[in-house]
C-alpha cells in the first residue's frame, strides 16, 4: 500500500464526533441550549412581581381603583349605625355607584366600642388575608345585630363558617398582627376629624351619621358631570 492510500485509511478510521455522526442528534442538542438560555434569560432579566402586604387598602375596598369618586367609612363593628347603613344603605350605594365605577369604597377601623371592636377590626383583616373580607365584615354586623359577643371564640367560629383556613386564622389573631394597622386606621380618622361612627370621608368633605342622602350629595358634587 502506498504512502498516500494509507494515510487515507488511517484518517478514515477517525471516529467522527457525535454531532457529526447524527445531524438529528445535534439539532435536539442546539434546541435544548436555546431553551435554556430563553428561561435563564428570563428568570434574570425579569423582575418579581411587587406583592403587597395584606391588610392593605385592596383588602378593605371595593369598586374601581379608577373611579373618580373614593369615599372612606370610619366604621365599628359594634356600633348600631354602622350596621344599620350596611344592611340598608351600603347595597344600593354599592348598585347604583361602586359597581357601575363611579365609586371607589375604602373601609376604615374606628374604634369607639371598646377592646372586642379592636379586635373585631383585626379579625377582619385577618380574614383578607384569605381574600374574605367584604364576606367577613358583612358576617361580623349580621351576628352584632343578633348580640352575638366578639371574644376570640366567636370571632373564629365566624371564620370557620366561611370556610377559611382555621388554623392560619387564629394564629392571625393570636398574635395581633394587625392590631398596628387597626391604629393606624383611627389615627388617619382623627386627622381628617372623625369623631363618631359611622362617618364618611369624601375628597374633603366629612359626612357624620348613617345619612344616606348627604353621603350621596357629597358623592355627586364630585363626579364629572357627564357621571351624575
Amino acid at each position: 500500500m502506498s504512502k498516500k492510500a494509507a494515510k487515507q485509511a488511517s484518517k478514515s478510521a477517525v471516529k467522527k464526533p457525535w454531532y457529526l455522526q447524527s445531524p438529528v442528534l445535534l439539532g435536539v442538542g442546539v434546541a435544548a441550549l436555546l431553551v435554556i438560555l430563553i428561561v435563564a434569560a428570563n428568570i434574570f432579566f425579569t423582575k418579581p412581581k411587587e406583592q403587597r402586604a395584606v391588610g392593605q387598602d385592596f383588602n378593605a375596598e371595593m369598586g374601581d381603583p379608577n373611579a373618580p369618586v373614593v369615599v372612606y367609612e370610619y366604621s365599628d363593628f359594634q356600633c348600631p349605625a354602622c350596621s344599620y347603613f350596611n344592611r340598608e344603605h351600603k347595597p344600593v350605594l354599592e348598585e347604583r355607584h361602586i359597581r357601575t365605577g363611579n365609586v371607589r369604597f375604602i373601609y376604615r377601623n374606628f374604634i369607639v366600642k371598646g377592646e372586642k371592636s379592636y379586635l373585631a377590626g383585626e379579625a377582619a383583616y385577618c380574614a383578607a388575608d384569605q381574600g374574605a373580607f367584604w364576606a367577613y365584615h358583612d358576617t361580623l354586623f349580621e351576628h352584632h345585630d343578633r348580640g352575638a359577643d366578639f371574644n376570640k371564640a366567636n370571632l373564629l367560629r365566624f371564620a370557620r363558617n366561611l370556610g377559611l383556613k382555621e388554623e392560619e386564622f387564629k394564629n392571625c389573631l393570636d398574635e395581633r398582627k394587625y392590631a398596628q394597622k387597626v391604629r393606624e386606621d383611627m389615627d388617619e380618622g382623627i386627622q381628617r376629624g372623625i369623631n363618631a361612627t359611622p362617618s364618611f370621608y369624601v375628597h374633603g368633605t366629612l359626612v357624620r351619621g348613617a345619612n344616606y342622602l348627604e353621603l350621596l350629595a357629597a358623592i355627586q358634587r364630585n363626579l364629572p358631570p357627564e357621571r351624575r
